[in-house]
């Protein structure tokens, strides 16, 4: 391993990503043949003669997957034994197994090459999303409870309530009636706190987080102030309208969107003794660049990232200390991190970084 570690070191990035894409496609070679094996072994039901009661408990205890990855290649390896064309899919990496097994129970000889064929190159979220849109579920009801308490709960802890509600994508015109349900007698399952945001139609997503007192006492209070505009009180449309209040005041905060305009700055403007961009130029960049990092590699693909953007200055503001809207792009922090190394040099941005102990940059604050 430590002379393959040499050699990878030695190579140019160019070879170095080759390699790594040969890597992937052999691994798709590997695995297609290993959900072959799987499929046999389940067929056979070899497991109970090698002393495990399933092919979960086997593929855990005897192969060492973990307990998602064991749900995904047995689902999987079963699936494609009636639709081989499953592993074609995955034999030539168009679809991923996590995404594979999410279309599994929706194939059929009829729609298998037109779906597998959408979904190529998608990834989980936007699988979910495809499936949701091809085989939609009702809306889930709107639910407001208080959940049972942990047995040691820490002092400062206060309450906790789930909230759950189907969100449309556009407000429909009657929201469904809150509901409110008891508190449950048994105690919550391990993932029932969890965070989830899943599609359940094209247009309609389920959304299920757990929240504290306060934020319960705060949607309380909004129901009351929007009684009058809302008079059933939906949740769906309370999140809805406080963000679009919430994203509106942060882009106004972040990028000055929505601001009263002001005369942006000559473009040989005297140099600036200050980093804050002019509110005019922060629109002007924004709005040009599409809120989305302007990163774009060798091959002409732009980053897709449209959270954690940073203004860079293509220039380095240390060095011309100006603030021009054709010279500053939005770049999301790693690529703004990047592109200031390739400038100042990795041991200076190090140095920086650690002079202010790891706290990232302001709002709007560029690195370059």
């Amino acid at each position: 391993m430590m002379n393959l570690r040499i050699v990878v070191e030695s190579l140019s990035s160019s070879d170095l990503r080759s390699g790594t894409w040969e890597l992937v496609r052999r691994s798709h070679g590997v695995e297609a043949a290993l959900l072959v094996h799987l499929g046999e072994i389940d067929e056979r039901k070899l497991y109970l003669d090698w002393a495990f009661s399933s092919m979960f408990a086997f593929c855990v205890g005897e192969l060492g997957f973990s307990e998602d990855v064991a749900c995904n290649r047995i689902s999987i390896a079963r699936a494609a034994r009636c639709m081989p064309v499953i592993l074609e899919a995955v034999r030539s990496g168009r679809v991923h197994l996590a995404g594979l097994r999410l279309l599994a129970p929706h194939l059929t000889t009829e729609n298998q090459e037109k779906v597998l064929a959408e979904a190529a190159g998608k990834s989980k979220r936007e699988i979910e999303e495809l499936v949701a849109r091809l085989w939609p579920q009702p809306p889930v009801p709107t639910v407001v409870r208080k959940l049972p308490g942990r047995p040691n709960p820490p002092p400062e802890a206060s309450p906790a309530f789930s909230f759950a509600a189907a969100m449309p994508v556009a407000q429909p015109e009657s929201p469904p009636a809150l509901a409110f349900a008891p508190p449950p007698a048994p105690p919550p399952r391990r993932d029932e706190r969890r965070a989830v945001i899943a599609p359940l139609a094209e247009e309609t997503f389920k959304f299920q987080f757990t929240a504290s007192r306060s934020c319960h006492d705060k949607f309380r209070q909004a129901q009351d102030l929007l009684r009058h505009r809302i008079p059933d009180g939906d949740l769906a449309t309370i999140v809805e309208k406080a963000l679009d209040l919430l994203i509106e005041q942060v882009k106004k905060e972040r990028f000055a969107t929505g601001r009263k305009a002001r005369p942006a700055p000559a473009e040989d403007a005297d140099e600036s003794s200050s980093r804050h961009i002019p509110d005019a130029i922060k629109r002007e960049v924004f709005e040009r660049d599409g809120g989305r990092c302007m990163f774009t590699d060798e091959h002409g693909r732009r980053c897709r990232e449209t959270g954690a953007l940073e203004f860079d200055h293509l220039d380095g503001f240390a060095r011309t200390r100006l603030h021009r809207a054709d010279r500053i792009r939005l770049l999301c922090r790693p690529h703004n991190q990047r592109a200031a190394e390739r400038m100042y040099g990795r041991a200076f941005m190090e140095r920086a970084r650690a002079s202010v102990d790891g706290l990232a940059a302001g709002p709007g604050t560029p690195s370059g």
